[in-house]
């Protein structure tokens, strides 16, 4: 059966923007993959939804064939180096909560983690679920959404599109996350190295103390305080770390974009 040539281009354009947006929702952080992939499949269809209502018509000669794939595969890359840098902004958390992990001795319980699917320490989990909060708080997760949406304008489907210009600049961004993660996590790091040493100190000027049978909970105590302490100012760094998600995908967008 021949179906129309308007028929034909425009299930192209629906394959092509749903293969865009299937590559961020798999990759980002927001749903997860705690969400069922019938949630993520009925969230694609409905982005899918809203875009074609709202992208520009496409001049390209769209058909059912070979060349569809390629195409595809192009908008599938530039999904996932969307969910690829949302991940990188919200990963500098999860260092954070690795950091507080090692500083504090926590790091013999561990809880699964689905996002990451592997395990991680409870106060890795903590700090990822307030780093989660505060993306809803923020709404980063609309600024994606919204970034996403409006690349169907700026980045047309069907278009060439650069996607390998973009991994020096997800290699810096990564980098930039790894060093907030850690600069976040060093004052409870600096407490517990503090305590430490203060304890070494005792032991080494008085061995019949047996210091060491409550350093453990010593320096626990310690760190739980010093996380409480700097509590606002590690919000307020992982806000900032999470409000360059919007600078950092335009500078994304405008690399894969052909001149």
């Amino acid at each position: 059966m021949n179906l129309p040539a308007a028929w034909v281009a425009e299930l192209a354009t629906v394959a092509l923007a749903t293969s865009r947006l299937s590559g961020m929702v798999v990759t980002a952080p927001f749903p997860g993959n705690h969400v069922p992939s019938q949630v993520k499949i009925g969230l694609v269809l409905v982005l899918a939804w809203v875009a074609m209502g709202t992208m520009p018509s496409s001049h390209l000669d769209l058909s059912l064939d070979l060349r569809l794939v390629g195409l595809a595969a192009g908008e599938l890359a530039l999904g996932l180096i969307v969910g690829i840098t949302f991940r990188i902004t919200f990963s500098c958390a999860e260092m954070m909560g690795a950091s507080f992990s090692q500083s504090l001795g926590l790091t013999q319980g561990h809880v699964f983690d689905p996002m990451l699917e592997s395990d991680d320490g409870v106060p890795g989990r903590i700090a990822t679920m307030l780093a989660m909060l505060l993306v809803f708080s923020l709404g980063a997760h609309r600024i994606a959404l919204a970034y996403l949406l409006q690349s169907f304008h700026a980045l047309p489907v069907g278009q060439a599109l650069s996607v390998t210009q973009a991994t020096p600049l997800l290699v810096d961004y990564a980098g930039a996350a790894i060093a907030a993660g850690v600069r976040l996590g060093l004052p409870v790091a600096g407490v517990a190295l503090a305590v430490q040493i203060t304890l070494a100190l005792i032991a080494r000027a008085s061995p019949s103390l047996q210091i060491f049978s409550v350093g453990r909970a010593l320096s626990i105590i310690a760190g739980l305080l010093a996380i409480l302490a700097s509590m606002d100012d590690v919000v307020a760094g992982m806000a900032v770390e999470l409000g360059q998600l919007g600078p950092r995908l335009e500078h994304v967008f405008e690399a894969v974009r052909q001149r």
